[in-house]
C-alpha cells in the first residue's frame, strides 16, 4: 500500500533539528579547545557538525554572536559547581575556584572572557552573594571587586600560559635570585592550592580591614 503524504513527510524529516544553538556553541567550544580559537570560524563550525555553512546563519547573525554565546556557555559551566547550602566565605573560593578551574579546561577560549564578559548574567550572582555578605553596603562592591578581579587575573594568565605551553616561573639563576628560589620552593607546589590560598589571604584581609 502506496504511504500516504504525511508519513513520507515523517520519514524524508530527521525526530530532532540538525542545528541548534546549543549544538552549534557545544561543536564551536571543540573547535576552539582543539585547534585554538583563531581557528574558529563558521565554516568549521558548520564542518564539525557536518551542515552547510549558510544554515548555521540562521541562528548566529555572525561569529561574534557565536563568540559570545561561547563565553556565556563558560560561565553557565561554572555555575554549576557552586553549593548553596555553603557559608558566604566558602561559596566565594568554590565560585573561584570553579572559575579557575573550568577556564583552564578550556583554556584556548578564555580570552573571550575578556572580550564577551557577560556581565548581564551576573546581576542573579552579585544580588545573591550579597544577601549574608557579612560587610556593610559600603564596602561590599569593594569585596566583590576585588575577588573578581583577583579570580579572572589569575585564570587568565594560567590559561595564556597553557595556551602557549609556557611555565607558570621563567627559569633563573637561584644564587641572583635566592630569596624567589626558597619562597618558591616553600609555597603551594600547586596551581589551585595557591591561588585558594591567596584567597583565604584576601578574605582574612576584609576581616581585618572591615571587621
Amino acid at each position: 500500500m502506496p504511504a500516504t503524504r504525511q508519513q513520507r513527510t515523517r520519514a524524508g524529516r530527521p525526530l530532532k533539528p540538525l542545528i541548534t544553538r546549543e549544538a552549534a556553541v557545544a561543536a564551536a567550544m571543540a573547535v576552539i579547545d582543539r585547534d585554538g580559537l583563531e581557528a574558529l570560524s563558521v565554516q568549521s563550525v558548520a564542518r564539525a557538525m557536518k551542515v552547510s555553512a549558510p544554515s548555521l546563519y540562521y541562528h548566529f547573525k555572525d561569529k561574534d554572536e557565536l563568540l559570545q554565546l561561547v563565553a556565556r556557555e563558560l560561565l553557565r559551566q561554572i555555575g554549576k559547581s557552586t553549593s548553596p547550602e555553603a557559608s558566604w566565605e566558602e561559596r566565594m573560593i568554590g565560585l573561584s575556584v570553579a572559575t579557575l578551574r573550568v577556564i583552564l579546561e578550556h583554556a584556548n577560549a578564555a580570552p573571550l572572557m575578556l572580550r564577551f564578559f557577560p556581565r548581564s548574567l551576573m546581576l542573579s550572582a552579585y544580588e545573591n552573594s550579597l544577601v549574608d555578605t557579612p560587610y556593610a553596603a559600603e564596602h561590599q562592591m569593594v569585596v566583590v571587586e576585588a575577588i573578581e578581579k583577583l579570580t579572572y587575573g589569575t585564570a587568565l594568565f594560567a590559561a595564556a600560559a597553557e595556551t602557549y605551553h609556557l611555565p607558570a616561573m621563567p627559569a633563573f639563576d637561584v644564587e641572583r635570585y635566592p630569596r624567589l628560589a626558597k619562597a618558591l620552593q616553600a609555597g603551594p607546589q600547586d596551581q589551585l592550592a595557591m591561588f585558594e590560598e591567596s584567597l583565604r589571604a584576601l578574605l582574612d584581609g576584609f576581616k581585618t580591614r572591615y571587621g
